[in-house]
């Protein structure tokens, strides 16, 4: 819906009453009228632009029967039909561009009514036999905003009104009219507002029902898309640390080395390990264990945050991080930055031994994709720098290079 704009409750909330409660009177909540009118003026605007040009035409081919009904007054039905009306229904469709919907509706109101009245000048002022029956050409003002133009229904019941009005009102100014006939006519007239109000009160009411039922349509598939992109955000992130789990991290890394195959740049991969974890968790408790997780994973956010990388949890108390772009010396320096923010934040950790905080291993591997088999042998890389580090005493930095596919090595 377009005039609704993004969706929300209190619009829900509405839509829903509307259904619930009905319109019998063709109106909503002031909120939601005016949503249903802004979004009902672009296809508006076309239908009455498309019965002006109707409107043209068939008040015109009138003329024809101006003649045969008429006849002593066709240089007046001329100058009424041709020039003066034509006229201003033209200039009306030029100018519609700074109408209002709600001067557009009016002015289909004006129309109507002069309209009518230049039928009823011709008639009154006729001294034909046929000018009296002549009246019953008001009929054709009904009919064409009924089918036509389909204006609004109490719009359409204040032209029918006062087109009737003008039929009766006439019936007193004609100079003996045969009443039995005339009677007859008004019968018709009177029959054929009915049936077209009837018609554009069902019309209008179909309409409205439609558009809330769209409405709620689009909410509710606006409600699904945010359901679906909030769980592919959680099937890609991890519960505990909101770091990309290890899912996102293989589709990441993936579509990562397909790009960088074909620019040459170099991608590192940082493997991290918190250091005695387990001795951590057995010394202060699971909980506090996940609690130290999250605040890891924030000090990464924090010190890998340039755009394009990604910073994920590979499982357990071990982290993942994928650089784009990134030789090995910019590698080096990154493990650096995470592994010193780490031992700032000064976690204490009484079952370590040596250091009595939390500390941070981490093992670095950087290469071109043309160098490396696949994205495993990277991730192997990595991983036999991280149990360098760990042999070699923990809390530090330790870089490899990955091996060379066989069809590479001289």
């Amino acid at each position: 819906m377009q005039g609704s704009g993004e969706p929300s409750d209190p619009f829900k909330a509405q839509l829903d009453q509307a259904l619930k409660q009905g319109y019998p009177w063709l109106r909503f909540s002031p909120s939601l009228e005016a949503a249903y009118q802004r979004d009902k003026a672009p296809e508006r605007r076309r239908t009455l632009e498309r019965g002006g040009l109707w409107l043209v035409v068939m008040f015109n081919l009138l003329l024809v029967t101006d003649w045969m009904m008429v006849p002593d007054q066709m240089g007046l039905a001329i100058g009424l039909r041709v020039f003066f009306f034509t006229g201003i229904n033209i200039v009306g469709l030029l100018l519609s561009d700074y109408f209002t919907p709600r001067w557009r509706e009016w002015s289909v109101v004006g129309m109507s009514v002069l309209a009518a009245s230049i039928n009823v000048v011709l008639c009154l002022n006729s001294t034909d036999h046929l000018a009296p029956p002549y009246l019953m050409a008001l009929v054709m003002v009904l009919l064409f905003n009924g089918s036509i133009v389909r204006t609004p229904f109490w719009k359409a019941l204040l032209i029918d009104a006062l087109v009737i009005g003008m039929f009766f009102g006439s019936l007193f100014l004609l100079e003996a009219p045969q009443w039995n006939v005339m009677l007859a006519l008004s019968l018709i007239l009177v029959s054929t507002a009915f049936f077209t109000l009837y018609s554009s009160y069902v019309l209008e009411h179909e309409d409205r029902t439609n558009w809330l039922m769209q409405g709620q349509e689009h909410q509710l598939v606006q409600a699904l898309n945010r359901a679906n992109h909030q769980l592919e955000r959680l099937s890609r992130s991890d519960a505990l640390t909101g770091l990309a789990n290890r899912r996102h991290f293989d589709e990441f890394l993936a579509q990562l080395w397909q790009r960088a195959r074909q620019s040459g740049r170099a991608i590192a991969l940082l493997m991290m390990d918190v250091d005695h974890f387990k001795a951590y968790n057995d010394h202060y408790g699971h909980p506090q264990g996940d609690t130290c997780l999250r605040q890891l994973g924030a000090v990464l956010r924090r010190q890998l945050r340039r755009p394009g990388d990604l910073v994920a949890r590979f499982g357990g108390e071990e982290f993942v991080a994928v650089l784009h772009d990134a030789p090995l010396p910019e590698a080096m320096a990154a493990a650096e930055r995470v592994r010193l923010g780490v031992q700032e934040l000064a976690l204490p950790h009484e079952g370590a031994v040596g250091s009595r905080q939390v500390t941070l291993s981490v093992g670095v591997s950087s290469c071109a994709p043309q160098q490396v088999a696949s994205p495993e042998a990277l991730i192997a890389a990595a991983d036999s720098a991280l149990y360098q580090a760990k042999s070699q005493g923990r809390n530090r930095v330790v870089a490899t290079e990955p091996e060379a596919p066989l069809e590479a090595m001289p």
